[in-house]
Formats: C-alpha cells, sequence, structure tokens
C-alpha cells in the first residue's frame, strides 16, 4: 500500500500522523509511506530522523503575520496546491490521509479533485476550518471523541488520538526526591508558561533540593530560561526541543504544559498527573475544553492562561509534589481516560477506504 500522509507544522498534527504510519508498516512491512509538509514546520526535523521520506509545500499561515508574508503565504498557496497536484501523479497513492497543518489542505483538495481514497484525522472537539470544509468529501473522518461526530455526520468515526507505542509503555512512576516537573508549551514553546516558572521558582526557594526541572522553552527564551534556574540554583536541564520526550515523561513525577489534543492523549497514556494551562487563542478554544474534560475527571489540574502566575504555579506544584496520595489519584484517573488503540482503529478505516475503492 502506497500512502500519503499530509500535514504537520506542530507537533500535535506531526506525531499522531508518525503513529499511524507506524502501524500502517507493522501490518504491512512492504507499505511506501510519503509525509508532505509545510517547509516551515517542525517536519523538516522530525520526519527524517523517523526514517521516512518528506517533502514539502511552500505554505504558511495568513493569522497573526504581516501583510507582507500574507501575501507571500497567499501566492505560496497557489504553488503548493500545484505542487501537491504533482506529487500525487508522481506517487500515485492508494489513500491520502490529512492529519491537520498547512499541508493537508493542498493534499487533501488535490486528492479530492483526483478522485483518491483520503481520510482526516481531527484531533481536536472542534475542527479547523480546513476539515471542516474538506470533511463533506473525505471517505472518512477519525475523531477524538464524540463530541467531533456533528461536524463530519455519517463520515465521522470515534478513534482516539493516535500517539507513538513508546507512551504506552511507560511505567507507573515511583515518586522519590528529586521530583521530575517537565515543563513545555509545545513543540515551539510557550512565553507565558516561561515567565510564570521564572517567577514560580521564588515561591519554591525552600524546596530547591527536593526538585529537578526538564525545560523545553522554545528558541525565544532559551537563555533567559537557563539563566533563571543557575540564578536561583536549581537543577535544570533546558533545551529549545527534546527529541526523546517519551523518556522524559517516563522521567517526569509532574507536568506542566498546555492541553493540545496529543499532549492531552499522551498525559492520559502515560498516566501521569499534570498542570494543564490551555493556550489562549486556540481555535474555538479547543484546548480549554481538552484540559476542562481532564479536570472535571480529577484527572488533572486547570489553571487558565489568564489565572496564570508564578504563585499559582508553585502552589500548584507544592500541592501535587507534597500530597503522594493526591498525586496518584490524578495519575490513575488519567490512565483510566486514555484509548490505547486509536492508531489501529484509524488503520482499520484506511483499509477500509482503499478496499472500497478497489471493489468493482
Amino acid at each position: 500500500m502506497k500512502v500519503i500522509i499530509a500535514g504537520g507544522g506542530t507537533g500535535g498534527h506531526l506525531f499522531p500522523g508518525i503513529a499511524v504510519a507506524r502501524e500502517i508498516q507493522r501490518r504491512d512491512p512492504g507499505s511506501t509511506i510519503l509525509f508532505v509538509g509545510a517547509e516551515q514546520g517542525i517536519e523538516a526535523r522530525i520526519v527524517p530522523k523517523e526514517g521516512y521520506e518528506l517533502r514539502t509545500l511552500p505554505i504558511g499561515g495568513i493569522k497573526g503575520v504581516g501583510v507582507g508574508r500574507q501575501v507571500r503565504n497567499l501566492m505560496g498557496m497557489v504553488s503548493g496546491g500545484l505542487k501537491a497536484q504533482k506529487i500525487l501523479r508522481q506517487f500515485n497513492p492508494d489513500v491520502v490521509i490529512g492529519v491537520g497543518g498547512y499541508a493537508s489542505f493542498p493534499m487533501l483538495s488535490a486528492a479530492i479533485l483526483g478522485g483518491y481514497p483520503r481520510i482526516v484525522m481531527e484531533q481536536n472537539a472542534i475542527p479547523g476550518l480546513a476539515n471542516r470544509v474538506l470533511g463533506k468529501w473525505v471517505d472518512f473522518a477519525a475523531v477524538t471523541d464524540a463530541r467531533t461526530q456533528s461536524y463530519f455526520g455519517q463520515r465521522s468515526v470515534v478513534t482516539g488520538n493516535p500517539i507513538r507505542p513508546e507512551f504506552k509503555s511507560i511505567p507507573p512512576k515511583v515518586h522519590v526526591p528529586p521530583y521530575t516537573i517537565l515543563i513545555f508549551g509545545g513543540s515551539q514553546g510557550a512565553q507565558s508558561i516561561n515567565r510564570a516558572v521564572i517567577d514560580a521558582l521564588e515561591n519554591l526557594d525552600n524546596w530547591k533540593d527536593r526538585l529537578r526541572f526538564v525545560h523545553q522553552t522554545g528558541e525565544r527564551q532559551l537563555e533567559d530560561v537557563r539563566r533563571a534556574y543557575v540564578t536561583k540554583g536549581f537543577q535544570a536541564d533546558v533545551r529549545v526541543f527534546f527529541n526523546n520526550f517519551h523518556e522524559q515523561y517516563a522521567a517526569a513525577d509532574l507536568i506542566v504544559s498546555r492541553s493540545g489534543a496529543t499532549t492531552v492523549a499522551e498525559i492520559k497514556a502515560a498516566g501521569r498527573a499534570a498542570v494543564l494551562i490551555p493556550f489562549p487563542f486556540a481555535t474555538d478554544d479547543h484546548q480549554t475544553k481538552n484540559a476542562r474534560a481532564m479536570a472535571d475527571e480529577n484527572a488533572a489540574v486547570l489553571i487558565s492562561n489568564a489565572d496564570l502566575t508564578g504563585k499559582r504555579l508553585a502552589e500548584s506544584v507544592r500541592e501535587l509534589i507534597g500530597n503522594p496520595a493526591r498525586l496518584l489519584e490524578i495519575e490513575t484517573n488519567a490512565r483510566r481516560m486514555a484509548i490505547l488503540d486509536a492508531e489501529e482503529r484509524i488503520v482499520n478505516l484506511v483499509e477500509l477506504a482503499v478496499e472500497r475503492r478497489a471493489a468493482p
């Protein structure tokens, strides 16, 4: 089977696609998989390391950028659409899977025009505009939970959100000091979380010997955050990006992060306690909905970005790390919410879509 997996830009879109690619190859070792992403996405850094071929489209967003960039990106949509059609003709896939992100739209559009089987994967409770539009012309829409089905009608199937298999085998954590706090704001970092952590160190001074931080900052604030840990005398491993993220989850006693769909799915599978701080400008505020669903099940602590301060974050860290019973309760509830066979369900849909098109 020949498969195109299109999209990316962020880990939340890319990593579910990688999980599906692995499941396809597990079932069919002779399959050929091509990733198609954006030139500026993280896929250029991640996909080759995962052992897959990557082709890129000259495409980007038009929201939150200057007029000059908007014009270039609009032109890129046209050239990206033409290049997507060329990739389809050259590769001639059995199916195209859109995982979300800038490159997903032109590849799925080209697949629709070319009559190729196609599937969209929607990780969030409320789909993005591209999936809402294209969802009318796909074979299946794989959605994270039942709240999303109304957007796609009978084409939708609840599959859960795929995660890489290494997150499923993370054992329960034995909590002994120094306790490891894993902090990240997605693959690009999060400035408000970084600032809150710097401020929180003042309120955790008497816990200095009991805590160790592992912090993914993104590029902008790497040196500022690293300097703060050194100045305050805390143990910390601070980097722009961690490639071996499942190992960081395994070592973590507590996670502080945004609440994108893939992050939430990984936290559930790993069975880790988390302080979730939703990105306030996510489309339709879907990150708050993701975090609220966990907090309502006592499977995470929710702090809104508006309420985020160093003092509030430090209080949450002390409350959880200082209360082993509470920590265990949240871990247990998080693991109970996990759907661990999402990629298997999606590949079932992939095979069904291909079989239907091949049938006389």
